[in-house]
């Protein structure tokens, strides 16, 4: 089956400080250069004879596919990654960059550092979602066969010189703040979503669950401090902060995070729980659900 091409998924009037004669050349000349030549290698094996063929003649395909596929991949990713304002986080976006780096602020420092440091040389920076610990991580992969195992890449920066030569020649610093400045954080964050939401399904508690279990409310800092109830039994613990609380909590017991609808807040949360070795789910359906069943819910203690 061939790729198809994909358009950008932007208006090229609308992004600033990338012209769209970079852009229109990046898209023809690279991503479709990649979709091609995949195309190419995919109807290769149908002339070959794998029992006959030298095994580097079948490793040198292989590969090639490899790194076709992942250009493909990450460039489509890459444009995606483009079309907004640049500074406009969901709070839940903002709450994940703040459990995994420490702050918003931290986060930027270090992925706008290592696309700099890519100057000249070649690659990618990417933001990745690592479904075995629930965390997001910035990775480099310094070529098209480079990738973090089981990742999944939320946010593409291409360090390739073909990305940026034409309009900002040596000036990669330029280049990397102009993509930062246009960075579309409402798809990043749907893409977040959804990979939170496959990574997690299997670990949800049915309200009867919660009954017996070690009971955490884990709704943003802001939500929980305007709530007037949570659950009966239940301690809030800030799902920014869960690295540091989740040492004292007991290995033997079973741990239930709720937030407020049972999405990426909870879900995350219960799976940095469980790389840390406790026996932790999150509850379907969260407060809301709770409540709309018609269970009970108590006042939220002073202070």
């Amino acid at each position: 089956m061939n790729a198809v091409l994909q358009r950008l998924p932007f208006d090229l009037s609308a992004l600033r400080g990338l012209s769209d004669k970079l852009l229109n050349s990046h898209r023809q000349n690279n991503y479709c250069g990649a979709v091609k030549r995949l195309n190419a290698l995919r109807a290769q094996p149908a002339d070959t004879s794998f029992n006959s063929a030298p095994g580097f003649l079948l490793n040198a395909l292989k590969r090639e596919e490899l790194i076709a596929s992942n250009s493909m991949l990450l460039h489509e990713l890459c444009f995606a990654s483009l079309g907004g304002d640049g500074q406009i986080l969901e709070p839940a976006m903002k709450l994940a960059l703040d459990a995994n780096f420490g702050s918003v602020e931290r986060w930027r420092e270090e992925f706008v550092a290592m696309g700099k440091a890519a100057g000249g040389e070649s690659g990618w920076v990417l933001l990745s979602f690592q479904p075995r610990e629930g965390t997001l991580v910035n990775q480099w992969p310094a070529d098209h066969t480079h990738a973090l195992a089981g990742g999944m890449p939320i946010l593409a920066l291409d360090m390739y010189e073909h990305a940026y030569h034409m309009e900002f020649g040596a000036a990669v610093g330029v280049y990397v703040d102009a993509f930062m400045a246009n960075i579309n954080w409402a798809a990043v964050y749907l893409r977040y979503q959804h990979a939170v939401h496959a990574a997690s399904e299997a670990f949800g508690a049915t309200q009867d669950d919660a009954a017996s279990a070690l009971l955490l409310d884990v709704r943003r800092a802001s939500v929980f401090e305007q709530a007037s109830t949570m659950l009966p039994g239940a301690r809030w613990c800030d799902p920014a902060a869960v690295t540091a609380w989740s040492g004292v909590l007991p290995a033997d017991r079973e741990v239930v995070v709720y937030c407020v609808y049972g999405h990426e807040v909870g879900r995350s949360t219960a799976m940095r729980l469980r790389a840390a070795g406790l026996k932790a789910r999150y509850l379907r359906g969260g407060l809301d659900g709770w409540q709309a069943a018609g269970r009970l819910l108590v006042a939220k203690p002073p202070g």
